[in-house]
């Protein structure tokens, strides 16, 4: 299946949405984050993206290609429903350390290029809360 084959995220926009496996969910959650991450601060910087596309062939264990990416990343989904409302359908489905796994490799991507911009702060925040995750899941705090 090519990695922007978004029929699921379609359907889901589209009201016919349909139940879906856990890898599917975490492979399209991890490629609809990660490359709108990319846009996030209204500059693709190249580097984000070539981070991106290694840090999708090392997660999925698949080839990407750069343009999966940017077409990700400005997809005309994202004029039909928000990205934020899409994480919160799908998020909770993933085990708790899948999603922490996608928020660890947003804070690469964010990282990328050597700032990170008050927009990109804002989507960190978005991302980390349409997933269900607490200030102490992203910090990495658990009670023994």
């Amino acid at each position: 299946m090519a990695l922007v084959d978004l029929d699921h995220v379609r359907r889901f926009f589209g009201g016919g949405e349909d139940a879906q496996p856990s890898r599917e969910i975490y492979r399209e959650l991890l490629l609809m984050v990660l490359a709108r991450a990319t846009d996030a601060d209204a500059y693709t910087h190249p580097v984000e993206v070539e981070v991106v596309k290694k840090t999708l062939e090392e997660m999925l264990e698949e080839p990407v290609a750069s343009s999966d990416i940017r077409i990700a990343a400005r997809s005309k989904l994202y004029e039909a429903a928000p990205l934020e409302k899409y994480i919160a359908r799908m998020a909770p489905q993933l085990p708790k350390s899948e999603r922490l796994a996608i928020l660890n490799a947003l804070i690469t991507v964010l990282k990328a290029d050597e700032r990170v911009a008050t927009s990109e702060v804002r989507y960190f925040n978005m991302v980390a809360l349409a997933m269900e995750l607490s200030f102490a899941d992203v910090a990495g705090l658990s009670a023994d």
